[in-house]
């Protein structure tokens, strides 16, 4: 299910649900409309998963604690919200990019979070 799109359809910029125009479930039907709809004002579409595969865990939340390469103090500890970061914490993802290193897991809490992480940083770095 989770390759099952749709296609959300609205002109300038989206930012409140009433400007929705349209939701439809091919492309096909979005250029029908564009075809039929045409206006000056350039018609976009938005193509987002519908009913799509997320991972739950009622007990954790999945968190990116970010350090600088030099230090044990996180520069910053976010929870996260979207499906592809949820799946990197799932994965316990581990990333040093220019002297950051990101690392994205579950945790009960904040201070937890942080606990493991640095565990996953400090085994990067020796």
């Amino acid at each position: 299910m989770r390759d099952h799109k749709v296609y959300i359809v609205f002109y300038g910029d989206y930012e409140h649900v009433h400007d929705i125009e349209a939701v439809f479930d091919s492309k096909e039907k979005v250029e029908a409309f564009r075809k039929r709809f045409s206006r000056n004002e350039k018609l976009k579409v938005m193509e987002v998963a519908f009913n799509p595969d997320f991972i739950c865990d009622k007990e954790r939340v999945p968190y990116l604690v970010n350090f600088d390469e030099e230090s044990r103090k996180p520069v910053e500890v976010i929870s996260l919200s979207s499906i592809e970061d949820t799946e990197l914490a799932f994965e316990e993802v581990v990333k040093k990019e220019e002297g950051t290193i990101s690392v994205y897991l579950f945790a009960r809490n904040k201070k937890a979070a942080i606990n493991a992480a640095l565990v996953k940083r400090d085994a990067l770095i020796h």
